[in-house]
């Protein structure tokens, strides 16, 4: 007997959420930790978590949850194809870019739960994302006062053949990528930034290992300033909004 659509939506709905709160509970998350925490992109953490358990699935020698982790496999594909390699429209990808991790979860629990296995059918998933988005900012109330408190300008980069980057601490990386957020406060006359550097772990003999790390470098701090390479710093420069 075909289950109602209202009851399957609402099956789903839970589906999804078991889903997330398993995610945040492994990953350690609260509503409030923001994407890139303790020097890690909390993104790519839910989807290497993911990754392995798969992995582990795969082979046969699945640990405990593995089997509930990995059934997130196909989404976290999508994910990387769609949002990570930026191949969505630019509405989808914003609005996924800026999901805390806490909601992330959530995200990847329903795109779980959507069922889209293939390439056309993901495509058709963020193109439905994209659309509910922009609705929703068409429909938001335009007659509420507002005070323009600052401005912010984000460009997510590609990087290769990039320096060694360290933290000054423990962290070493070979980047990858960058997320530089600039900032501009209302009266200000010179924006900020902030650029969370993605890349490969750097081992103490020098060998790039295969986890993923991050590292914060951040204008108004003197020891960032001084420590970001000069191409990374011309790359700050290059892409740094023209007009506010």
């Amino acid at each position: 007997m075909t289950q109602p659509a209202v009851t399957r939506r609402a099956a789903d709905r839970e589906t999804a959420e078991t889903f997330a709160d398993l995610l945040r509970d492994l990953l350690m998350l609260t509503p409030a930790t923001p994407r890139f925490h303790r020097g890690h992109d909390q993104h790519l953490r839910a989807d290497h978590l993911i990754r392995l358990a798969h992995g582990r699935v795969q082979d046969q020698a699945p640990l405990d949850g593995d089997k509930a982790f990995a059934a997130g496999f196909t989404a976290v594909c999508a994910w990387r194809r769609f949002i990570y390699r930026e191949q969505a429209t630019d509405a989808a990808l914003e609005y996924v870019q800026n999901l805390s991790p806490w909601a992330f979860c959530q995200f990847l629990g329903e795109l779980m739960v959507a069922g889209a296995r293939t390439g056309k059918a993901q495509d058709r998933f963020f193109c439905e994302l994209a659309t509910r988005v922009t609705t929703a900012d068409r429909v938001r109330p335009e007659d509420l006062p507002v005070e323009r408190l600052a401005q912010q300008h984000v460009e997510v980069l590609r990087l290769a053949d990039q320096p060694h980057l360290s933290d000054g601490l423990r962290t070493t990386i070979a980047p990858y990528s960058v997320w530089i957020t600039y900032r501009l406060e209302a009266g200000a006359s010179e924006h900020t930034w902030e650029a969370a550097v993605s890349g490969y772990r750097v081992l103490g003999n020098g060998v790039v290992d295969m986890d993923a790390a991050s590292i914060t470098l951040r204008s108004t701090s003197p020891f960032d300033l001084e420590a970001t390479p000069e191409r990374l710093t011309a790359l700050i420069e290059k892409y740094a909004p023209s007009s506010w």
